[in-house]
């Protein structure tokens, strides 16, 4: 079974475009919940000394803020270091090895660290037999190591999720062989989800699939299964890691195709933007972080957008299949996280399918008659028209904790970068996982 980016282009056929191979890849994916594991079990290249982070790669030193605290206190967690001095010692001498979730074929969630034995959900990609990983949700805290912040009760709360939560949750999907997802997906778009920032409609239906595989398992309803109700019941942005998964699984499916522009990873660090596009398999195009003050959206009370800063974050691999932002049309309910407006929402989702590839014949939008989400987005199209992709976004404290959500447009200059490479190389060599 694959589980990262091949290291062979995708073969195309003469009479098909290298964009709409590629999204006819992302189309055709069909994701199940498999499990719920340790990292250490299932991510590929995982050691017990690696911690994975979002972003494209990046220097220790660069890491000043939430997303080097997250870092220093998983370090901590994983008993790497008795204490954050020495993780920051080890980590600096890289005998703690720091690399991209997206290198293992894996997402997290804004500051998106994972370690050996933090439990991972794991989604497989049935069609083109591959998966994707996504640590799962903390818990319902604003305060989490997912949002930047480490302390005694984030301890706790990850404990509690990997030596309980997690070994129950696991057991149980292996023992149901699995939930399949794509119609929990299209079913919670219809009621008004985006599957990014809004999980209302998702999250009841997860927990109804659960619940009825419970009242169906012939084992006895223990402790530990009570506790995984509850989680699910209380962690409101579950869904958003199985998502997750999904969206990376699908992703990485179209990859490496070569001459295709089709971006298949978008991803933030604490420093900058970076997205990977099909055609140069895992390069990175790069650019700078908008300030906070262009940030549109709404904060939990008292904050304002002086309080937020940047901690990474790679929920955004659900704008590149055709969610979260993608969507707004579909998710009235988030107007004042969002474009202010439902109208807006409608006119942003409108701009989309000026660039991108396809409609999703699975994921559609009520609103638009039942339009499938734009899906599949070209480099080429961004550059020309100058819009960018619409990314639904947690708002992030500076001093770590969630804020809020906004409406997060990214730089343009990683899209027109990729899209001037494409233009230069009509025929592209592959060297590696690479396509030049």
């Amino acid at each position: 079974m694959s589980t990262g980016l091949s290291t062979d282009p995708i073969e195309t056929s003469p009479d098909v475009t290298p964009n709409a191979h590629a999204v006819a890849r992302i189309l055709d994916s069909e994701p199940v919940l498999t499990d719920v594991v340790p990292a250490g079990e299932v991510v590929p290249g995982m050691t017990p000394n690696t911690i994975l982070t979002s972003g494209a790669p990046l220097p220790w030193v660069a890491y000043t803020g939430g997303q080097r605290r997250a870092i220093v206190g998983a370090a901590v967690f994983e008993g790497l270091a008795a204490d954050e001095a020495t993780a920051d010692a080890l980590l600096t001498s890289g005998d703690i090895v720091l690399e991209p979730c997206h290198d293992h074929g894996a997402v997290g969630s804004l500051t998106g660290v994972t370690t050996w034995s933090m439990p991972v959900v794991v989604v497989r990609d049935e069609t083109h037999d591959r998966q994707g990983f996504c640590r799962i949700n903390e818990g319902p805290s604003t305060e989490s190591l997912t949002f930047g912040v480490w302390s005694d009760a984030v301890r706790a709360q990850l404990e509690h999720v990997r030596e309980t939560v997690a070994p129950a949750f696991g057991a149980l999907l292996r023992e149901v062989g699995g939930i399949g997802l794509r119609p929990l997906m299209r079913r919670a778009l219809l009621l008004g989800d985006d599957l990014h920032s809004r999980h209302t409609a998702s999250g009841t239906l997860l927990r109804t699939a659960v619940l009825e595989a419970l009242v169906a398992s012939p084992e006895p309803v223990t402790a530990a299964r009570r506790d995984l109700v509850r989680y699910l019941r209380e962690a409101d942005y579950l869904f958003l890691h199985m998502a997750m998964a999904a969206s990376k699984a699908a992703a990485d499916a179209a990859a490496g195709v070569p001459g295709s522009g089709v971006v298949t990873a978008m991803t933030l660090s604490e420093r900058e933007f970076a997205i990977r596009v099909s055609g140069f398999g895992s390069e990175w195009f790069r650019g700078p972080l908008p300030d906070t003050s262009t940030l549109r959206g709404r904060l939990f009370e008292p904050w304002t957008h002086a309080d937020l800063a940047y901690v990474g974050g790679e929920s955004l691999i659900t704008e590149t299949v055709g969610l979260g932002g993608m969507a707004a049309a579909a998710a009235f309910a988030l107007q004042d996280f969002s474009a202010g407006t439902p109208e807006a929402m409608v006119e942003l989702t409108r701009s989309m399918y000026r660039i991108t590839v396809a409609e999703h014949s699975s994921y559609q939008i009520p609103y638009l008659r039942y339009r499938g989400v734009p899906c599949g987005i070209d480099v080429a199209a961004v550059a020309e028209t100058g819009i960018v992709p619409a990314i639904h976004l947690g708002a992030t404290l500076r001093d770590g904790g969630h804020a809020g959500a906004v409406l997060f447009a990214p730089p343009i200059e990683p899209f027109r970068a990729a899209a001037a490479r494409l233009a230069s190389a009509p025929t592209p060599v592959t060297t590696g996982g690479t396509v030049r």
